[in-house]
Formats: C-alpha cells, structure tokens, sequence
C-alpha cells in the first residue's frame, strides 16, 4: 500500500504508525508512505523517527517525506489529513464570546466549528479535486474537525470517496468499560452499531464477549444499585467525564438508548449538567485572560515541542521505546487508533466494521440521502457497505435532524463558495434558533476570525 500523510510532520504520527506496525504489519511491507508538508525539518524528524522504532522492523517500507503535492499525491491509495484548524487566541476568544451568548463551543459540533472549517475547507477541496487526477482510486481519511462537514463535502462536490474518522471509535471502548465494569481502560471487545451525528451518534445494538448489550448485559449490570467509579484526573476534566457516564446510564434507564461516544460538545446538547461543566471550565479560563499574551504562549509551546522532537530525531538511539518512552505522547504506541482497521480492510486482509461520518447514502433511516450523518459500516478493499437496520432513536430524532442539516449546509456552502448557503447553515443550527441576539453573536464571531476570506461576513446580509 502506498499512503500520503497531509500535515505529515504532525507528532500524532508516530505513534499510530507504530501501532499499525504492530497490529497489521502486513499493510505497508513493500509500500510506501510519504510524509508531505511544508516544514520539512518536521516531516524528516517524523520519518526518521518512523524509521528507528522497533516496529518498522515488521515493515522496512519505502518512508519519504516531500513539500511537492503533486509528487507526494501520485498513484497513492491512501491519503491521510491531519492539520489543524484551531489557533490561538481565536479559539479561546470564540469560547468566551460563546459563553456570553448561551453558545457552546467546540472544534466540532457548533457554530465554532462552522467557522473553524472556512480556514481548512477550501483547501481540503483543492486535494480532493487533485486526487481526482493523480489517484482518482484513493480513499481520503480526514481527521481534522469538523471531519463531518469536511467528508460530506468531499464525497458530494468531488468523485474521491472519503471518510471523516474520529477518536470516538475508540473512546466508546473506554466509556462502555467505564460505565459497565468500573474500569478506566480500553476494552476491544465491545462490538457496537451506531448512527447520528459525529460527537452525538447512538448505540442501537451491539454485544460484549458473545453477550447483547440492550438484551442482556445493560439490564444485569446497569440496575438502581449502580454507582459511577471514581474516574482517573482532576478538576473541570474529571467532573465532565465523570458527568458523561451518569449521563450515559441515565440515557439508558429512561430512553433505553445511550450515546456512542462523550465527546462534551455532544453530550451538551442533551445534558443541562454537561454545559454547566463545560461553561464553568471556560468561565476560569476567561480570568486575566489577555489575547497576546496567549497568542505568544502558544506559538512557543508548539515550537518547543517540535524543536525537542527534531532534536531527538538527530539521535533516535537514544529513546527507550518499550520501557520509559513508551508512554510518552510524541514516542509512544497508538493501538487504537480507527486508522489501524480501515488500512487492513483496504488493503484487503480482512473486512472491518468502523463508525465514520458520510454522506447518508440511505444508511439512516428518516434522513435525507446527501445529509452529513455517522453510522456504521463495513468495509473491505475499495467497498463500503452500510450495516442494516439504523436510525435515530427517540426522542433525539429532531435534535440530530436539525444538527444534520447544519453541517449539511456548511459542507454545501464550502463548496460552492456561498455565503447565503452559510448563513443557512448558521439558521439550521439547533440551539437558540432564530432568536433576538443571535445575528449579534454571528458578527462578534466574524470579528474573530479575521483571517478567513472577507467573502464569508456577506453571510450576515442572509442571516433571518
């Protein structure tokens, strides 16, 4: 398999391509991976790391890095983005304007996240359209939020199939072992299918060890007796992700349903203690806060993060892979990671069922066919087939309707360039719909995101 990395000098790479050496070593033996970015000291510092760790020696692949797209995108089967849209002070400034209105704010499942995707949008396009010609065959796997928005988009306004992948495939085998068992790891054996949206989908059925969840193993476990655990961390952290689990056994007991993954800004929106969690940790963070000063803050942590990766990369024989290193988040080992059984399944050593966000496709029941949706699939070499049988459980169907339709309209608006497109897509948004302040808060964030194209602040000539 040969597969291009955008953003190929990110530091979460590492550790993924030494789980996907270690789990399915078989995918990259005589392939090819190309690390393709524009700072090229952080893509060379990731290929020699690559290189140097233990694992490789399951693969000894081809591993180049390059600036060029065009050479880095030919003839490829993969292509995998990972860059970033969130910057500072604009992400914090957007979460405390966010707070003054009644918004929540996220990278994802918010208004923040409209405007988050109008910095990546065009230029995720751009690659889709490259792909087009140079590796019209290429699956792209987009892991930037809001990877919804970003796959909808691609699929619909391009011929390159696409999947936006999400951390959720994994942390629901650590929410489902937290809730069920009082154990705060990752379980693999947790097999679900889920439908929604990306950050608030549900579990419609699924089973543990050969047991059914909803037949058998929810009503042994999850009775009047149960108590959450006591949940590893401290502070705001801690309380929210010991907050999601109550919600989680509260779903179950009165919707007989329960959420497929607790990202916070999902589960706000369907839990009152959840957003005052959230709002509380945002309200601290507002104290002395002086937007220069973090700009400046930032910029120096990411920089002294990549220049102490670069340094270790001169002399990787100095990094103790299994034993002090091994946990380290820049060194360390992702087995977990969704990218690990989507590359085994293209490459056609076994069909792999995964949760990712496309378009519906008739996949949901209740929704329409080009809505921005997650749910379950299977897939195996150049096929995704649907799983039977999904939809929206109730009473969240017009909660996850209206949340569709939101980014839906974002991916449609980003890919025709239409401003009147995203202020239909502001409109759609379900929280505080067509009230009186709402346009006000449009234009304050218009006013944060200075960078963006000028063109899109004509969506306020649009908004109702």
């Amino acid at each position: 398999m040969k597969a291009a990395f955008i953003g190929g000098g990110s530091l979460r790479l590492l550790p993924i391509f030494r789980g996907i050496f270690q789990q399915t070593p078989e995918v990259f033996q005589d392939g090819e991976i190309r690390l393709i970015d524009l700072k090229q000291d952080r893509a060379e510092a990731v290929a020699k790391m690559v290189a140097a760790c233990p694992e490789y020696q399951n693969v000894k692949c081809k591993i180049v890095s390059t600036s060029d797209l065009d050479k880095g995108l030919e003839g490829v089967d993969v292509l995998y983005l990972t860059m970033a849209a969130v910057r500072e002070p604009t992400e914090s400034q957007a979460e405390f304007l966010g707070l003054k209105y009644g918004y929540l704010s996220s990278d994802q499942l918010s208004i923040n996240g409209a405007f988050l995707s109008l910095r990546l949008g065009g230029f995720i396009l751009s690659l889709a359209k490259k792909l087009e010609t140079l590796s019209p065959n290429a699956l792209m796997l987009i892991f930037p939020n809001p990877v919804a928005v970003y796959s909808c988009m691609v699929n619909r306004f391009t011929k390159i199939k696409a999947l936006g992948i999400c951390g959720g495939f994994g942390n629901h085998r650590w929410d489902l072992t937290r809730l069920c068992f009082g154990k705060d790891e990752h379980d693999r054996n947790w097999n679900v299918v889920a439908a929604g949206v990306n950050h608030l989908s549900f579990i419609l059925r699924g089973e543990y060890k050969g047991e059914d969840l909803y037949g058998s193993l929810f009503p042994r476990l999850l009775t009047d007796s149960w108590k959450v655990m006591d949940v590893q961390g401290e502070g705001d952290l801690k309380d929210m992700l010991e907050d999601a689990i109550i919600q989680l056994y509260n779903m179950y007991r009165k919707y007989n349903t329960m959420i497929f993954s607790t990202e916070f800004d999902g589960m706000a929106h369907v839990s009152v203690r959840g957003q005052e969690l959230y709002q509380r940790r945002i309200e601290r963070r507002a104290i002395g806060f002086d937007p220069e000063k973090k700009r400046l803050e930032s910029i120096a942590a990411i920089e002294k993060r990549f220049a102490d990766f670069i340094e270790l990369s001169k002399d990787p024989s100095q990094v103790d892979w299994n034993g002090k290193d091994a946990g380290k988040i820049n060194c360390g080992k992702n087995t977990t990671d969704i990218s690990i059984p989507i590359l085994k399944a293209l490459a056609g050593f076994e069909k792999m069922r995964i949760v990712a966000s496309r378009p519906n496709y008739g996949a949901v029941a209740g929704l329409p066919e080009n809505a921005s949706v997650e749910y379950t699939m299977d897939i195996f070499k150049d096929t995704i087939t649907p799983v039977e049988n999904q939809y929206i459980p109730s009473p969240f169907r017009g909660l996850i309707t209206s949340l569709s339709e939101f980014q839906t309209l974002n991916a449609e608006a980003l890919a025709t360039r239409d401003p009147k497109l995203f202020a239909a897509a502001l409109d759609a948004y379900p929280n505080h719909q067509f009230t009186k302040n709402r346009k006000e808060f449009f234009a304050k964030m218009f006013d944060i995101y200075t960078d963006i194209d000028p063109i899109w602040r004509n969506a306020l000539d649009w908004i109702l």
